[in-house]
């Protein structure tokens, strides 16, 4: 073989082997690629590989919202929905605008109801329109309605999304110790989802439990650090607990992350509101009244700044004073239940006038169905002003509320029961007052006339002669007293 011959042979197997060309990844094995990732703990990975095949699969922009979701990226979630819904129809896009909505709340972003009305003419079956739909009736004030959608969409398995719709209906609608369980299954379900945490922690605090709500809080925002609603319920939580000062940070936080949101900003007046009340309770009633007396000259159309006005008007017995700011508070907010049940506390306590307590005191409990305090307090006004069967009507929901354990109820039942002459029926009202606060002078001598109406003498000599040595005034009843106990028989 010639010399150039060998030297053709040896360029030939000298040369690169010149690869075939690769087809495209196709956004299915894009998808596919980016769950082996997710599965095997490489979540960035996944991440990355769903950004590039959104370009081609708004699919993959929705799978990559719910991603972001997951990693508590809420604002990113929300770009991504919304980017898949631009490109998605029917049920696809309904899911996109549903889910967005839930997210929008969550941050506390303008735009959910919006979101949610989208998503339910893009999908009026679909489980996230209606999932978003739930939310938008509490918005609105519909709890029932509410309610309703969200057993619709756990129904047709919406999951831990679905539980924790029906959870938040069930809050709007007062069941705390329903939403309480909801929002434990919910977060049972999905350890990730935010919204239930945050339900929880509101449920917590409205029951009196704070201080379990904190760290939840905590753990939540540092999850999901654009969770504005946890934030703001940190804020509240904060302000239970006597910290109205740090709750301050928190709510100022919110305010400036929700720019839109109204009720963010009412918030950080509000934990002012607290501040001052802090002095209330520390006995510098004219400085708090003073500086709520500023704030509320700077906000006049603030309901919290007026009932915490009214407040410390309250504290300093200036009833007129107190009315005067919480009248306006109820006319700026009517479903203000805490204004309605302190405007009812003047009317009662204050000015003697338990009439006029009545309405302010049946607002609140509209309000705030399962708040035995507000249940009770109109109990007593409607015994005050004569409606005794309505009386016995409130105060029975309340003694009939599981846990009940306080006294306050069962002797204004008692009190009513012996106002309407059923003098069996009061006896063991006052008895289980008096079991739940021993040593009650008063309570001591209703009963003690609930046994002179059932003519037992030695009952009637019992507690009377308790309610005298307890410091009872009440000469008609101690004037029956000596003669019985000097064996005059009871007629």
């Amino acid at each position: 073989m010639k010399r150039w011959s060998w030297l053709l042979v040896a360029a030939l197997v000298a040369a690169p082997t010149v690869a075939a060309p690769q087809a495209p990844q196709s956004p299915q094995d894009a998808m596919k690629e980016a769950e082996a990732k997710l599965a095997a703990g490489d979540s960035d990975g996944a991440v990355a590989l769903l950004k590039k095949a959104m370009a081609t699969d708004p699919m993959a922009a929705l799978r990559l919202g719910r991603l972001r979701e997951s990693r508590g990226e809420l604002d990113l979630s929300v770009d991504d929905y919304r980017a898949a819904a631009e490109k998605l129809t029917g049920p696809a896009r309904g899911e996109a605008l549903g889910r967005m909505s839930v997210v929008q709340y969550t941050r506390g972003m303008a735009g959910a109801d919006a979101s949610a009305e989208a998503a339910i003419a893009a999908d009026p079956a679909g489980v996230w329109p209606t999932i978003a739909m739930s939310y938008l009736r509490v918005h609105e004030g519909k709890a029932d309605e509410a309610i309703a959608l969200a057993e619709k969409a756990v129904a047709a398995g919406g999951g831990a999304a679905a539980t924790a719709a029906l959870a938040h209906s069930q809050e709007a609608k007062g069941d705390l110790a329903a939403a309480e369980t909801s929002y434990r299954k919910a977060i049972a379900e999905d350890a990730t989802a935010v919204g239930p945490v945050v339900g929880l922690a509101t449920v917590l605090r409205e029951t009196g439990r704070a201080a379990e709500a904190e760290p939840l809080l905590q753990k939540a925002i540092e999850a999901a650090p654009g969770a504005v609603e946890a934030y703001k319920e940190m804020a509240r939580v904060k302000i239970a607990l006597g910290r109205a000062q740090e709750a301050l940070a928190d709510a100022n936080l919110a305010a400036a992350m929700g720019e839109n949101d109204a009720e963010a900003q009412e918030l950080v007046i509000e934990t002012k509101v607290a501040r001052s009340l802090q002095d209330v309770g520390a006995g510098q009633v004219d400085l708090a009244v003073q500086e709520l007396t500023q704030l509320r000259d700077q906000n006049p159309g603030s309901p919290a700044v007026r009932l915490g006005l009214g407040r410390a008007q309250i504290a300093r017995r200036d009833a007129d004073a107190a009315a005067a700011e919480l009248q306006k508070a109820v006319e700026l907010d009517p479903r203000n239940a805490e204004a309605q049940y302190q405007l009812g506390y003047v009317f009662q306590v204050m000015k003697q006038n338990p009439a006029s307590a009545v309405a302010p005191f049946e607002k609140a409990v509209a309000a705030e169905p399962g708040n035995t305090m507000f249940r009770t307090s109109l109990g007593s006004a409607l015994l005050g002003a004569g409606q005794t069967d309505r009386a016995v009507e409130e105060l029975t929901r309340v003694t009939g509320t599981e846990g009940y354990s306080g006294s306050q109820a069962w002797f204004y039942l008692g009190a009513a029961q012996l106002k309407a002459g059923r003098f069996k029926e009061a006896v063991p009202a006052l008895e289980k007052a008096l079991q739940a606060k021993p040593d009650n002078a008063e309570a001591e001598a209703y009963l003690a006339w609930s046994y002179f109406g059932l003519k037992d003498a030695e009952g009637f000599k019992a507690h009377g002669a308790k309610a005298r040595r307890l410091g009872w005034k009440d000469p008609a009843l101690f004037d029956r007293l000596a003669k019985v106990e000097a064996g005059q028989p009871i007629k």
